[in-house]
């Protein structure tokens, strides 16, 4: 009988440790004899997917299908300077049992993802050769990945330099300019002390006017303000800094290569202004040695490479415009204005990856116009139609009339047949022809820049 009783209260005892374990497992959510009856209660997520009134069963069947379409549109990127590289889906996985049993039933809850560390250092490596990442940099970035894929909100992007500062140290000098000059005036010499240390800082936008403002450095003109505002567009071409406001002159700044002439005109309010994109802190540097003034910017590197180049450099001859005064000796040409030729710069850049180019830009087209040589030729002298002679016009003298033939064309036309019309040299010459008052051979066809026939007034001055 006592064999009989203690065999019962052994399988009690047994069936008891059994349902304990069972409604212990179901209180977690766990895979127990309850857990397809027990539900999750209402309002009860796991990131952007519902599992209300489901049990985990079910809910793991759902949570399993809806895993397997977050795979496939994963988009978590890791971005540096101006790249950004997407984590392959194959580096990222989520747990679905994991995700469950921490479910709180009633509440928002996180996935439960688990990334794999030789993927990330393998992407960062493919990647970010340039820069070096130690194994606690990639466990930092591997965590970060995790906890920003809890959400399950599509994409994200995480800007390493956050959150790995290390890489701050490996600053490096990222772009250059130069500028040939004997000797360093006073202004420019301040310019260059108020610039050299200058952090350029992330998301910033740079105006060169507004620095120079209030300071000792505005005692300089504009053209040393030039010359060193060029000097920055030269460098902040070679970066992907945005372009805001740039401005060119009438005339090129001596020494400043075609196409990277940045003008600073304080009475006109011509600046020069830029915006960096990064979120990182670009330092500028100056100095001046062997009478050459050099800009450096010093920055974390960028992964893509920027080369601007002038792809094209025309110039345009001047025309020559001839005035006639009666106070030029005979035979005699005098040259008033010796003139200067016409240039026009194209200007593109390179945007390369790994050596590979990837896009080639548009930056500007800088056009500065031709000026005229004018040259001073004797009185012409005609008869007139009742056989006497009369004055073509007679500079400098009183109720005389104006017999100048002159004109402006930023094509470099030539009104007087010396210069080049739409880039062809110009048929006819007047100043060879001594029966000609008004500087233009009536039969002589002239051309303007767009290939259009030029008029002229019975004084040879052009119409518009």
């Amino acid at each position: 009988m006592k064999r009989k009783l203690y065999t019962i209260s052994l399988l009690w005892a047994a069936a008891l440790l059994a349902l304990s374990t069972l409604f212990v497992q179901d209180t977690y959510a766990g895979d127990g004899f309850f857990s397809n009856i027990k539900r999750f209660g209402k309002h009860t997520y796991v990131g952007p997917f519902d599992i209300s009134k489901q049990s985990r069963k079910k809910a793991k069947e759902k949570l399993t299908s809806d895993f397997t379409e977050l795979d496939q549109n994963l988009a978590v990127e890791l971005l540096v300077q101006d790249h950004a590289v997407k984590v392959p889906s194959e580096v990222v996985t989520f747990e679905v049992d994991a995700t469950l049993s921490q479910a709180a039933s009633g509440q928002d809850n996180p996935l439960i993802a688990n990334v794999s560390r030789d993927g990330v250092r393998t992407v960062l490596k493919q990647n970010f050769d340039s820069l070096t990442f130690s194994e606690n940099d990639v466990e930092t970035i591997s965590s970060k990945i995790e906890e920003n894929v809890r959400s399950g909100i599509m994409p994200q992007r995480i800007h390493l330099p956050e959150h790995v500062p290390g890489l701050y140290s490996q600053t490096q000098t990222v772009a250059s300019s130069t500028y040939t000059i004997d000797e360093l005036p006073k202004g420019l010499r301040l310019i260059m002390e108020e610039l050299n240390g200058t952090e350029i800082q992330p998301n910033s936008t740079f105006s060169f006017k507004e620095f120079v403002e209030g300071k000792e450095m505005a005692s300089a003109n504009d053209v040393q303000l030039t010359i060193m505002s060029s000097m920055l567009y030269a460098a902040a071409l070679q970066t992907n800094w945005i372009i805001d406001e740039r401005n060119i002159s009438s005339e090129l700044t001596a020494e400043v290569q075609p196409g990277f002439e940045a003008a600073i005109n304080r009475k006109l309010g011509l600046d020069f202004m830029f915006s960096n994109p990064n979120q990182t802190v670009f330092t500028i540097h100056t100095k001046w040695t062997n009478s050459q003034l050099e800009l450096t910017i010093e920055g974390l590197p960028f992964v893509h490479s920027y080369e601007p180049v002038v792809e094209g450099l025309t110039t345009y001859e001047p025309k020559t415009v001839i005035r006639y005064s009666a106070f030029v000796t005979p035979g005699v040409v005098d040259v008033a204005d010796i003139g200067k030729k016409g240039l026009e710069a194209t200007v593109k850049r390179k945007v390369l990856l790994n050596g590979s180019l990837e896009d080639f830009e548009d930056i500007s087209v800088d056009f500065y116009a031709p000026q005229p040589r004018i040259e001073r030729h004797h009185l012409i002298q005609s008869e007139n139609t009742n056989g006497g002679n009369s004055n073509g016009g007679n500079e400098g003298s009183s109720g005389s009339t104006d017999g100048n033939s002159s004109s402006t064309n930023d094509s470099g036309s030539n009104s007087s047949g010396s210069g080049t019309s739409s880039g062809k040299p110009s048929s006819g010459s007047n100043s060879d022809n001594p029966d000609i008052s008004d500087g233009k051979d009536d039969d002589e066809v002239i051309y303007d820049k767009g290939g259009n026939i030029m008029k002229f007034d019975k004084n040879g001055n052009p119409i518009d």
